[in-house]
């Protein structure tokens, strides 16, 4: 097996595009990818939010956009503007989504669309947009899916749809792709530490505990974790890694798990 990667490695000035950055999973990747010395385009709805995370920065390496991912005339444009004016993109990791409680019963049908237009069409304007920039770079592309993308989750039919949607669509994206250099990989995280938990849960701490009970490490993932492993799927330390569907859940989806067997 060669070890020439140079292939796959990122350009020596890395330029990393990153969604839903302004909170959360986002903003921990944009930071992560900033140590390592990327340029980062951070994109995100809340632009005043997104501002006060990044728009301090005492370098040049971070530019922000106010978009949303599912319009396809701003991601459009702001792929053009990244090529026009900084040569294309290396690593793409999209990040942004939304959930919505509900089931068919209880769900009306402009919730059902907003979800999956956000999550699964939005991943789609990303990859489609991206991919010329990224087969000229022989780049990665990776999407922050959910467990709720590989299981099922009572009360979410609009976000599990939207998220095995997610996986499906990277699946596609590694085989279409994947022989021109470009390389496609989802992160399924379990429950993440970020403000989309905190109104999940809200004042209900008994929920709270047992969700953290189902995890055999015993504690929800923080954006930290998602945030290193998207750096290192998108390095040349990943460089095999293609249509990988990566579980991080501290294996609550390993199988059937009780702290009852830790008593015994």
């Amino acid at each position: 097996m060669s070890n020439d990667q140079s292939a796959i490695s990122p350009s020596p000035r890395e330029n990393a595009v990153i969604t839903g950055a302004a909170s959360g999973i986002g903003a921990a990747v944009a930071r992560r990818f900033r140590e390592r010395g990327a340029n980062v385009f951070l994109l995100d709805r809340d632009m005043p939010s997104l501002h006060r995370s990044f728009g301090n920065a005492d370098d040049s390496k971070a530019k922000l956009f106010e978009a949303d991912v599912s319009d396809t005339a701003q991601i459009k444009d702001i792929f053009a503007e990244i090529e026009r004016c900084h040569g294309g993109v290396d690593s793409v990791v999209h990040c942004a989504g939304v959930a919505r409680l509900g089931t068919v019963i209880e769900m009306d049908e402009a919730t059902f669309d907003f979800v999956l237009k956000v999550n699964l069409k939005g991943t789609f304007l990303l990859a489609k947009h991206a991919m010329p920039s990224l087969l000229a770079r022989k780049g990665s592309f990776t999407a922050i899916a959910s467990d709720a993308g590989t299981q099922g989750a009572s009360g979410y039919a609009a976000y599990c749809a939207s998220k095995h949607g997610v996986v499906g669509l990277v699946k596609s994206l590694a085989l279409d792709h994947g022989p021109s250099g470009v390389r496609c990989n989802a992160i399924c995280p379990g429950f993440v530490e970020t403000p989309m938990l905190e109104q999940l849960f809200g004042d209900n701490p008994t929920d709270r505990a047992f969700y953290e009970k189902s995890v055999p490490l015993g504690r929800f993932a923080r954006p930290e974790d998602v945030a290193e492993l998207a750096a290192f799927i998108s390095s040349p330390a990943g460089a095999y890694l293609n249509g990988a569907i990566v579980a991080l859940d501290g294996g609550s989806t390993a199988g059937y798990f009780s702290t009852a067997v830790l008593s015994r």
